[in-house]
């Protein structure tokens, strides 16, 4: 009797240690699941680096979607005499016009695609107040350039077909039509980019002199170049776009001005540099590249601000006023160049 009762609680005891094991096990495996969700979860928020991906990306669409957009409706100053004096027999090649207008539609479906039809640009993470301010108004932009290309379409066929030459009456109309597209295509284009301005990331300013390393010195001191460069551009765009024909040009003058001196400056500072083996090709692009993209865009601006005062007409004034913008998005496109290739090569920020 006395052996069978201490046969049974062995085999109860045994029973409680193992089962003690088991939930324990059970219950580490459960901690971990938890914490690997958890950890999962964590890893999708949208990081910082998150926030300069969107806003990069965005700033190169609005770019280019500016630049095809103005393109169309500079050719069309250019290509279509003013409406008073067009007849049946005037000679009207709108070759440049009709070209516009092609890129305008490859542009715009680009971009579409990118936004509606799982592109990159619906892939993009940002934080969430960010994301919801600033896409909605690249959706409305890109309805607006909808509108704006189907009138351009419309229009392009009419002269570039010679059916003016039949039917006279569509001049005026057509004119004011793609008139009123344009202007209600740059305010969606303002603001787009007034609420991607307010999620600008923050530069942090690092001295380049402080880093040991000759690489990451060098790479530090184009980073700051170019990025002393862009802010300066930003703030004459800014004035510029608020020029109207037979305005005042002085704020946009002084803001160009300063644009000139600090871009020589830094090109100054640039050349001047030591550079490696390994962090020459960042001279010999700014030299070679960027440097060659400002300089048009500051002798279009010189030109423009020298013959202000002389245009006859808002169509001249739009044309000119084009030529800077046009030369500004290029400008911008080879900054971001050539601070992707620094950062791909350097991994410094």
């Amino acid at each position: 009797m006395n052996n069978f009762k201490f046969l049974l609680s062995l085999i109860l005891t045994i029973i409680i240690i193992t089962g003690c094991s088991y939930f324990n096990k059970l219950k580490e495996k459960l901690d971990y699941k938890n914490k690997k969700e958890i950890t999962v979860q964590e890893s999708k928020e949208p990081s910082y680096d998150d926030d300069i991906i969107f806003y990069n990306k965005y700033t190169d669409a609005i770019n280019k979607l500016r630049e095809s957009g103005e393109g169309v409706y500079k050719d069309y100053l250019r290509d279509i005499p003013v409406t008073s004096g067009i007849n049946k027999n005037t000679l009207i090649i709108p070759v440049g016009f009709t070209l516009s207008v092609s890129g305008f539609e490859r542009t715009l479906k680009e971009y579409k695609r990118s936004l509606f039809d799982s592109g990159e640009l619906s892939k993009l993470k940002a934080s969430e107040i960010m994301k919801n301010e600033v896409e909605p108004e690249l959706k409305n932009l890109l309805n607006t350039m909808d509108e704006y290309y189907l009138i351009a379409k419309k229009v392009s066929d009419y002269y570039s077909d010679s059916e003016f030459k039949i039917d006279l009456s569509r001049i005026k109309p057509y004119d004011e039509e793609i008139k009123s597209a344009y202007v209600k295509y740059t305010e969606a284009v303002s603001r787009l980019s007034s609420a991607l301005k307010k999620y600008k990331p923050k530069r942090e300013k690092r001295d380049p002199d402080s880093f040991s390393d000759p690489d990451e010195r060098s790479s530090e001191l184009m980073i700051a170049s170019y990025s002393d460069i862009l802010d300066a551009a930003e703030e004459f765009y800014e004035s510029f776009s608020k020029l109207k024909f037979k305005g005042n040009d002085n704020e946009a003058l002084k803001y160009f001005r300063e644009y000139e001196r600090i871009f020589e400056q830094k090109k100054q500072n640039v050349l001047s540099a030591e550079f490696t083996e390994k962090t020459k090709f960042m001279k010999y692009n700014f030299e070679d590249y960027f440097s060659k993209t400002s300089d048009k865009f500051t002798a279009s601006g010189n030109k423009f601000f020298s013959d202000y005062n002389s245009f006859k007409s808002e169509e001249v004034f739009k044309i000119k006023y084009n030529e800077v913008i046009v030369n500004y998005n290029y400008m911008v496109q080879s900054y971001n160049t050539s601070i992707s290739s620094i950062n791909s090569v350097m991994k410094v920020r």
